[in-house]
């Protein structure tokens, strides 16, 4: 019989899957399975559109009929827009680069027409687009269409999240990137695509220019990479390579506006530092008066539930990589760089962090046990929207809409 070369991923995958035929052509069995687990979902590119767009018409429907009453809360998208209308768009110093960072949510709201009712429904679209995103993530992983139901209903059919996408532009669109950057963090360092691995690099250097929490993503996607099982076995350093991978275009985009900001100001965060630190040790006094109330205590169990499922897949090291994103959120918050009116970041991070990081359960036990706490998340998030004085002040505007 005659020998073939296995390369790493064949040995990590060609147990799992039998051989396949496709096009008349034989494949092996890591290779056939690899295609199908990166196969977009829907197959047809008209399809994938069509779905994107039902999927972002509830929040459509939500922007449109509560707008006159939102229009006078103050929001993130609020208060983003007076900072746009700040700005000397007729400039270009260093000093200029400080104000407008992050770049990306910055310059798509000004280009935007139609004020806050515009930038909305830009997030309500960009909403579909991410929602279509995560059940594909969840198809290619092969997860129960039962634990995909309900994980979608969880993450998005709450105030939370209708919150965020339409009310706080700069954070939906930084948590955007940074859950499909996890996932395919998966595929580069548990499937060995590389591909994946330079795209997981750029969504998360997408994510830091678009929220200024993405800096705090980025670094806890690298601690949580480590975690991960190594698709590419019996190579020395391969998971320190990947963590150069992934995190490279952030630091490199990072160092220049440093090294900027150091040169031609003589600090290192410049404006950027003077608009985000101030006010910090107040935060952190808030941050306490939180955690010891009811919505804090919401908080924390949207991370015990992570760690459950954690339990159950029987993946313990996942348990530090949720509490390293906690803790990252609540840095964030203290830091400054999650501005103020800001709700559901924690839950909706956590949610995205269970989809990309946790394995598949198998087992009939394992799997009815994730959809109970997956169905525990929707709970969390209905209670945590009413314990918020930001969404509970945006759900009476829409109701009495």
């Amino acid at each position: 019989m005659a020998s073939h070369h296995t390369t790493p991923i064949d040995m990590t995958l060609s147990a799992e899957v039998p051989t396949i035929t496709l096009m008349s052509r034989p494949l092996h069995s890591a290779e056939a399975y690899m295609r199908t687990r990166l196969e977009p979902y829907p197959r047809r590119i008209s399809q994938r559109w069509i779905l994107r767009l039902a999927l972002a018409i509830p929040y459509l429907v939500i922007v449109l009929l509560s707008y006159q009453r939102t229009e006078t809360l103050v929001t993130p998208n609020a208060l983003l827009l007076e900072r746009i209308a700040a700005i000397p768009w007729d400039r270009g110093d260093v000093r200029w680069v400080g104000e407008i960072y992050p770049p990306l949510s910055t310059l798509a709201v000004a280009a935007v027409p139609g004020g806050r009712l515009g930038v909305a429904i830009l997030g309500a679209l960009v909403a579909g687009a991410f929602i279509q995103k995560m059940i594909e993530i969840m198809v290619q992983r092969r997860f129960p269409t039962a634990t995909i139901v309900i994980l979608i209903i969880a993450l998005t059919a709450n105030p939370l999240f209708a919150y965020t996408a339409t009310e706080n532009f700069a954070a939906f669109l930084g948590l955007a990137f940074f859950g499909l950057g996890m996932s395919h963090i998966v595929r580069f360092v548990a499937w060995g695509s590389t591909q994946s691995g330079f795209r997981a690099g750029t969504l998360l250097m997408l994510a830091t220019l678009a929220d200024l929490s993405g800096v705090m993503y980025v670094l806890t996607a690298a601690a949580a990479s480590p975690f991960l099982r190594l698709g590419r076995r019996g190579y020395r350093g391969a998971r320190g390579a990947n963590v150069i991978v992934i995190v490279f275009p952030t630091i490199a985009a990072i160092a220049a506006l440093v090294s900027l900001n150091l040169v031609f100001l003589g600090s290192p965060f410049g404006t950027l530092g003077e608009r985000t630190f101030a006010g910090s040790a107040e935060r952190l006094d808030a941050l306490g008066v939180l955690l010891s109330r009811p919505g804090g205590w919401l908080m924390v169990a949207s991370v015990v539930s992570a760690w459950l499922i954690a339990l159950i897949v029987r993946r313990p090291g996942s348990i530090l990589v949720s509490t390293l994103v906690f803790i990252a959120i609540l840095t964030a918050q203290v830091i400054g760089l999650i501005p103020a009116g800001s709700t559901g970041n924690t839950f909706i991070l956590m949610t995205l962090m269970a989809i990309a990081l946790i394995p598949v359960a198998r087992t009939r036990w394992s799997i009815w046990l994730t959809n109970g706490v997956a169905s525990l998340q929707i709970l969390i998030a209905w209670a945590s929207a009413f314990n918020r004085e930001a969404t509970l002040n945006w759900i009476n505007a829409l109701l009495g809409s």
